[in-house]
């Protein structure tokens, strides 16, 4: 690459405990020398292992942090790159690969580091925040699901873990209970909490699929019923954060809005199961910190230059 590359120091941190990860150590170091930097420091090993590691990543000192696991690795080294004020480019390893879905378009960890070393410089990495009125609070970087049909995810994981029956009955639950499920109030856009309540909402991320081009604004597509089979279908595409269907019966675009429900209010954060109780406030969070990732093709000259 150039001789910027070759001053700058990487660090990894390898989740071995993520569902795909390996050791990938030697194959990762050849790549990175074909693009002109150093050696990375790297640190391997178990879910046990990641205080340790965490630490470590953070006493290297270096000039970028690289994840190779799921998205719960993929986040706790993000927010280690802010702190130091450094880039982070994440590695597809885990189940899911939200983030690096959204980042690079590949499964492939190879495709992956190779796209975000061929980055002339990194890009502000823009998430969204969600708090409540408990004071609970959590970040999302690709997506997130407002609604009961969020408890998917639990039936989700015992159909990817073989267990068939357990995961009939937990959807033929989460079905039920959308039935008898609170709606959720939304106040956006300067419009105060009204009449209008929806049962699901789906919230994305700028750049991270092709309807969310805005780079200020967070994107949500709301429905207003969701019942019986519908929720079945609705929960497995909001996992997949692919809710821009016809059953919608609004599309908003927002910097910041808030929820409220009679209850609590269940939702996915990035694939992680959250419950929010009272008001909730989501927004939008432009300049959370650096990742070696291109501009998507969608991005105009004026907006890559900000």
């Amino acid at each position: 690459m150039s001789d910027q590359a070759t001053r700058q120091k990487p660090v990894v941190l390898t989740n071995l405990s993520s569902s795909s990860s390996e050791d990938i150590s030697g194959a990762l170091a050849s790549i990175f020398q074909r693009y002109g930097y150093s050696a990375p420091d790297q640190f391997v090993g178990q879910s046990d292992d990641m205080a340790q590691m965490m630490s470590q990543m953070r006493a290297a000192k270096g000039d970028f942090l690289v994840s190779y696991g799921g998205d719960g690795t993929a986040a706790a080294v993000a927010s280690i790159a802010r702190e130091l004020n450094v880039p982070f480019l994440a590695l597809p390893g885990g189940t899911m690969n939200m983030l690096m879905h959204g980042l690079y378009g590949s499964d492939s960890w190879q495709d992956c580091l190779m796209r975000g070393l061929a980055c002339a410089a990194p890009r502000p990495m823009t998430v969204g925040t969600v708090s409540d009125e408990a004071g609970q609070t959590g970040t999302f970087m690709v997506g997130c699901i407002f609604g009961k049909p969020t408890q998917m995810s639990a039936a989700r994981e015992e159909l990817r873990d073989g267990r068939v029956v357990e995961a009939a009955k937990g959807a033929i639950g989460v079905m039920k209970a959308t039935t008898d499920a609170s709606r959720i109030k939304i106040a956006a856009n300067g419009v105060a909490f009204d009449d209008r309540s929806v049962e699901l909402i789906n919230v994305t991320c700028p750049f991270m699929d092709g309807a969310a081009l805005d780079p200020d604004r967070l994107d949500l597509t709301l429905f207003e019923t969701v019942t019986g089979g519908s929720a079945l279908s609705l929960g497995v595409a909001a996992l997949l954060g692919n809710l821009h269907q016809s059953q919608a019966v609004e599309t908003l675009k927002s910097p910041q809005f808030r929820l409220r429900a009679d209850g609590v209010i269940d939702a996915l954060l990035d694939g992680e199961p959250y419950v929010f109780k009272g008001e909730v406030t989501v927004a939008i969070d432009t300049a959370h910190g650096l990742v070696m990732a291109p501009w998507p093709a969608m991005v105009s000259a004026s907006q890559s230059k900000t």
